[in-house]
This record gives structure tokens, C-alpha cells and sequence, in this order.
């Protein structure tokens, strides 16, 4: 898997703006609030370009309607409410529509503003100023506090905020009905030194709050066809949509470095809330359908690790599309991730189709649903720490949180863990399908923990592997505290658990899994205990599942390299296992390696032929110096000879 650092940061910006009004002459009487625009002309008396000129703060400026074109930027010194109607403010190409600088609160309600082509800045490089090769505010430049309140912004173009940029020192609301739509970023030359095809709609250096409206069907070259946020600023959707932008440059490797495009709806190396609205049918070739999120480098070498907070609203339908790509159909967090609440659904990429988490995260509610991992893992979420850092993330999974009805192409139809630590306490993984392994979850890489909640219903579909409910592959280890792990099927073996690594289990239940009749069918209805592994089990139940044999608890003997799997019952119950195939064995236990029963109990378990508590096959070890093996039928233990 290939994960990338977006580290070319971009430069701290400071915009000098000229305050002085360029229209009219001779002496203007300052407008009365509420005064209406006379004039549609770009300058000259009673034009918005001469009544800005003379506006004192808290004044009204109307335009019921007409299409005003712009020889020129607007620019606002004053504190003053624009009521546009339905007007059209026409930057006709000739540079920005409308400049307002730090110290100043704008609000615009209605009207469209239109047409413009963003400008280089002065930035701050070396100690020195310079101007930006970058064009920066298609349409609207904002360094003071700007309120969109059912107003376009349309057809803009520049390299960084196609339609909008918001400075370090903005302020930027976006409510009612109001649009950022069809606006692009677009890039510069590849061996230009500066960022540029950045937020098609919206660059965010400040603070950006979406509580009505929509920034839509936007396009950037490289990250946030939609918005893009800087470091250190806050992105917040309360309501309103961010649907259907796009960032376009295709997946590139060079030198085993992946390349391409992020964050179709979202990118930010700042923080992300969304507690209501919609990120729903963006695409990007790379990483990040919907969301994207990444850390940065101060210029001490410290990490700059942004956080994604989801409390409530959807992500739906969004998508990685190359399958040469990587993750994060919806979000993809290199940052601290938190959510509570919210619908993540119907979301696409080759890994990761739901989300996919790089450092620690919190999930208590909400729900992943219907998402999909194409060709690889991680069908509601991927968790994965890269191996470039040496202590695991931790990925915290409970409360009422609902992981259901994902798909992926390879393993963890649900969730996929790789060197990152679960702690499962709560919520449900339910009616996943993988095709290899994992139906509900994938472990590898792994020391997790599962206290509570629900496994259920799970599918692995295809004949390679199994793991119903969940695989736990080498060199990983699962304690079993709690929950129940319950209904899961796999085609192959393993209905309930598959493992590769080593499980304790101290309560929770194994309960009602299926490993259904198939040519390829390896038993294990509840366990399947491969070749080197061990399982010990002190409270808790294996219970009423199914197999055509060994639908207990399958224990494999030594295969190429790998010694006997072992199993220790020390106070767990085995029971009401039933074997399905019309001639077979092992109801309770097939034993074809080590089993040592010490306390707990083997009771009422069926097998069709032998061993209806025990089945030991010729190489196995048994031992039983505790515990009770009673009540199985046709017998409690047998003995293959």
C-alpha cells in the first residue's frame, strides 16, 4: 500500500490591497443605508464601484437586479451589506470580481458574481517579498469576514481557489441558498516551484463555515476540487452540500512513488467538522473521494496533525477512481479522526471504500454502510499505520456505531486492521461480504482487544480462504473478552473466526456460524485453527454452529513448516455444534493437532459419524486432566486409529 506525504506547503500570503475607490469624480455625498445602485456601469455616479468609494460602515447597497461589467476588480473599504437581488456582477475575465481586505465585514445577500480570473499575490519568500507566479481568487479574494447568504459565485478560474480564496485573517460563511459552482483551479507548468491547481472552489487559509448552500461541480488539477484547506485552518459543513467536484490528475509512479490527485470534495492539512450537510458524489484519481487529510512540517520539524470530527450529516457515493490508486472513498485521514454520529455511505475506492485511517481514531456512532473496497481491503474502513513509524495507531470502535452491508474485493468486508491496535467495546459489524478473508473483519499486523458489541451476519464468498466473522492472519493476536460473534458463513472454513495468528478468548460467545456445504469446504463451523497457531480458552461459549465437520472447533496439525495449531479450554463451554455433512466427524471438536482440556466443558454437541464431542485424528494430542466432555452424540471422544 502506498500512502503519501502532500509536504510542498505553501507559502504564508499576505495581500496588499489598494483602498482607494477607482471610479467617479469631484465630491461623493456618503450613501444612506439602504441606498440603491442607479447605475450598471462600471464606474461613475450612482455605480456600486462609486457608492463603495463613499459608503460609511453599516450601510446597505441594492440592486434589485441588472448585469453589472467589471473593467476591474471591486474593491471594499467598509463594513457594509451588499443586497444584489438578482443582479449579476460580471468580472468579465478582466480580473477578480470583488477584493476585501483584513478589518473589514462584508455580507452579500443574493446576486451572482461571475467570470473572473484570479491574480498573483505578494508573498513572503526568503525574507523577501515577492509575486506569486500563482494566480490566486478567480472570482472573490477575502482577507476580512465575508458572508455569502444566497449568493453564486460561478465560472471562475485561477491556480489556487478556482472560485473563492479565503486568506489566513478570513472569515468566510456560506449560508442559505448560495453556490460556488463551476469554478476551477487549474495548474501551472509542471516545473513551476509553487503550489497551484488547488481548490476549485474554495482555498481556505482562515476559517470557512458551510451552514446553507452548495460548492459544486467544481474541478482542481491536483487536491480539493471542491475546497482546500491550509494549515491551520478550520473547514466546518453544518449544512448544505459539497457534491460533485472532482480533482483530475491521474495516478503516476515514478520510482515506486504513487502520484496523482487528492480530496475530490475535501483536502485540508487543516481541521475538518462536519456535524450535518452532505460530501457526496466527488471523484479523484488518487486518494480521498470525498475527504482528504494530511499532516505537515513546521519549520521546526514538528508534525502539524490535523483532525477530522464527524457528528453528524452524509458522505455518500463519492470515489477513488483509478483501481491503480489508493483509498479513502469517502475519507481519507493521515489526521486524528472522531465520529460520533453521521452516515457514511455507498462510497468507493480499491482499498479503504468507507474510510481509511492512518493515526489513532475514535468511532461511537453513526453508521458505514454499503461501501466498497474494489479490488483490495477495507470494504467500511481501512486502519493502517505505514511501517515508517514504529508505534501502532490505535483505532477505538463501540458505542452505537454500525459498520454494515460493505464489500471488498480481497479481505475485512467490514473493517480491515493492519499495525493498528482495535479496541472494539461496542456497536455492530454486520452483513459484510469479503471474497477472500474476513467477512465482518480483517486482523493482521495486530495486538487488539474485542470487550463488546456485535459481530453478525457476515459473508466470505469466495473458496481461497475464509473467516466468516473474522480472520486473524500471522503474526497477529485477538483477546476475546466480550461481544458476540454470531450468523457469520464463509464458503470455505472458518464461519466464525479463522486463525493465523493467536486468539485468548475470556468470555464473549462463538455462536450460530456457518461454514456452508462446498467442494472446498474445510470445516470449522465456529474455529479453524491453522497450522501454528494456538487458542486459549477460559470463559466465554463456542455454541450452535455448523459445518460438515469440525463444527465446533477445527485444530489443524503441522503443514510445510508449521508445528501443530493448539487449543487450551480452561473454563470455556463447547456446545450444540452439529455437524451437517450425512458421514462425518468432530461435532465439538476435530482435533487434528494439539488440544488439552484442563477446565470447561464439551456438552451436547452432534457429529453424523464419530466424535461428537472430540475427534482425534491419528497424529493429534489429547489431553484431558480437568473439565467435562459429556452428553455428545453419538460419543464424547474418538479416538481415529
Amino acid at each position: 500500500m502506498n500512502t503519501r506525504q502532500h509536504t510542498a506547503g505553501l507559502a504564508l500570503v499576505s495581500l496588499t490591497l489598494l483602498l482607494t475607490a477607482c471610479g467617479g469624480s469631484g465630491t461623493v455625498t456618503p450613501p444612506p443605508t439602504g441606498t440603491s445602485i442607479t447605475s450598471t456601469a462600471d464606474s461613475g455616479a450612482g455605480s456600486l464601484r462609486d457608492l463603495l468609494g463613499s459608503a460609511a460602515d453599516g450601510d446597505t447597497l441594492k440592486l434589485a437586479s441588472g448585469t453589472i461589467t467589471l473593467a476591474g476588480p471591486l474593491k471594499v473599504t467598509k463594513s457594509v451589506t451588499l443586497d444584489l437581488g438578482s443582479s449579476v456582477i460580471d468580472a468579465a475575465g478582466k480580473g477578480r470580481a470583488l477584493e476585501i481586505p483584513s478589518g473589514v465585514t462584508v455580507t452579500i445577500k443574493g446576486g451572482t458574481l461571475k467570470g473572473g480570473t484570479g491574480a498573483p499575490i505578494t508573498v513572503q519568500a526568503l525574507g523577501k517579498q515577492a509575486v506569486s507566479v500563482a494566480t490566486y481568487g478567480g472570482v472573490l479574494l477575502n482577507e476580512g469576514t465575508l458572508t455569502l447568504d444566497g449568493t453564486a459565485i460561478t465560472g471562475g478560474t485561477a491556480n489556487v481557489g478556482g472560485g473563492i480564496a479565503n486568506f489566513k485573517t478570513g472569515t468566510l460563511v456560506i449560508k442559505g441558498t448560495s453556490s460556488v459552482t463551476g469554478n476551477t483551479a487549474g495548474a501551472l507548468p509542471t516545473d513551476a516551484t509553487e503550489d497551484s491547481g488547488i481548490g476549485g472552489g474554495v482555498f481556505n487559509k482562515g476559517s470557512l463555515t458551510i451552514s446553507g448552500g452548495s460548492i459544486s461541480t467544481n474541478t482542481a488539477s491536483y487536491a480539493g476540487g471542491g475546497i482546500y484547506g491550509g494549515v491551520g485552518s478550520l473547514t466546518t459543513l453544518s449544512s448544505g452540500k459539497v457534491d460533485g467536484n472532482t480533482a483530475t490528475a491521474p495516478v503516476v509512479t515514478t520510482n515506486d512513488v504513487m502520484d496523482g490527485s487528492m480530496g475530490g470534495g475535501i483536502y485540508s492539512n487543516g481541521n475538518v467538522t462536519i456535524t450535518g450537510g452532505s460530501v457526496s458524489g466527488n471523484t479523484v484519481a488518487f486518494f480521498g473521494g470525498g475527504i482528504a487529510v494530511q499532516p505537515t512540517l513546521d519549520a521546526q520539524g514538528n508534525l502539524i496533525k490535523p483532525q477530522v470530527t464527524l457528528s453528524g450529516g452524509t458522505l455518500e457515493n463519492n470515489r477513488v477512481t483509478d483501481d491503480a490508486g489508493d483509498s479513502g472513498g469517502a475519507v481519507w485521514a493521515n489526521g486524528d479522526f472522531t465520529m460520533t454520529g453521521g452516515t457514511v455511505m455507498g462510497n468507493s475506492a480499491p482499498y479503504g471504500g468507507g474510510l481509511a485511517l492512518f493515526r489513532d481514531a475514535s468511532i461511537t456512532g453513526g453508521t458505514i454502510e454499503a461501501n466498497q473496497a474494489r479490488t483490495k481491503s477495507g470494504g467500511g474502513i481501512l486502519a493502517y499505520t505505514p511501517t515508517s513509524r514504529p508505534a501502532p495507531s490505535v483505532l477505538t470502535f463501540g458505542g452505537t456505531a454500525t459498520v454494515k452491508d460493505n464489500t471488498a474485493g480481497d479481505s475485512g468486508g467490514g473493517v480491515l486492521v493492519d499495525r493498528t491496535t482495535l479496541t472494539m467495546t461496542g456497536g455492530t459489524v454486520t452483513g459484510n461480504t469479503a471474497v477472500n478473508s474476513g467477512g465482518g473483519i480483517g486482523l493482521n499486523n495486530t495486538d487488539s482487544t474485542i470487550q463488546g458489541g456485535v459481530i453478525s451476519n457476515n459473508t466470505v464468498s469466495g473458496l481461497t480462504d475464509g473467516g466468516g466473522g473474522i480472520r486473524i492472519f500471522s503474526t497477529s493476536k485477538l483477546t476475546l473478552s466480550g461481544g458476540e460473534i454470531s450468523g457469520n458463513t464463509t464458503a470455505r472454513t472458518g464461519g466464525g473466526v479463522l486463525v493465523g495468528g493467536e486468539i485468548t478468548m475470556t468470555g464473549g460467545t462463538i455462536k450460530n456460524n456457518v461454514v456452508t456445504d462446498s467442494a472446498a469446504h474445510q470445516g470449522g463451523g465456529g474455529v479453524r485453527l491453522y497450522a501454528g497457531t494456538k487458542m486459549t480458552a477460559s470463559g466465554g461459549t463456542i455454541s450452535g454452529n455448523k459445518a460438515r465437520w469440525g463444527a465446533g472447533v477445527v485444530i489443524d496439525g503441522p503443514y510445510q513448516t508449521s508445528p501443530n495449531a493448539e487449543f487450551i479450554l480452561s473454563g470455556a463451554s463447547v456446545t450444540g455444534n452439529v455437524v451437517t455433512d450425512p458421514s462425518n466427524n468432530g461435532g465439538g471438536f476435530l482435533n487434528g493437532g494439539k488440544l488439552t482440556i484442563t477446565s470447561g466443558s464439551v456438552t451436547g454437541n452432534t457429529a453424523t459419524q464419530n466424535g461428537g464431542g472430540v475427534f482425534n485424528q491419528k497424529s493429534a494430542t489429547y489431553a484431558q486432566p480437568g473439565g467435562s466432555v459429556t452428553s455428545n452424540a453419538p460419543d464424547n471422544v474418538f479416538n481415529e486409529q
